[in-house]
């Protein structure tokens, strides 16, 4: 199997404020949506919103009761510079920041915020392309 992903679904409790937040404040283009799907394009990956019914029934896995999360995407960018921006714009949109920018211990830079439901997301400078840390 080729080492990619291709896609990711977050299992949504409501599906139009993680829309709104998704297309308005990260201002990300949706690529197909009706009232319980939205499908972004993200590069080579397409992120889904999926609302929990739908997610249970396509996957036959039923959504954690728990909002506590197990994990966090990571969207790079080219300078720490862009990172503490795209920080600064996200808190003054009133984003839950987790974390403003610091340098990071494998010696890239990298801040944390949440979406509506707490799904976390990096943004991060990695000063070694192409590479995962």
């Amino acid at each position: 199997m080729e080492p990619q992903i291709n896609a990711i679904t977050i299992c949504a409790q409501d599906v139009q404020a993680l829309k709104r937040f998704y297309s308005q404040i990260l201002e990300w283009r949706i690529l197909a949506q009706n009232e319980k799907v939205i499908i972004f394009r993200l590069n080579n990956t397409v992120l889904t919103i999926c609302a929990a019914d739908v997610y249970a029934e396509y996957s036959g896995m039923k959504p954690a009761d728990s909002t506590e999360k197990h994990f966090y995407l990571t969207v790079n960018l080219e300078s720490p510079k862009r990172v503490d921006q795209t920080l600064q714009k996200l808190a003054a949109l009133s984003v839950d920041i987790i974390r403003m920018p610091k340098k990071a211990f494998w010696g890239g830079y990298s801040g944390f915020f949440a979406d509506p439901e707490g799904n976390r997301w990096e943004v991060c400078y990695n000063p070694v392309p192409n590479t995962v840390i």
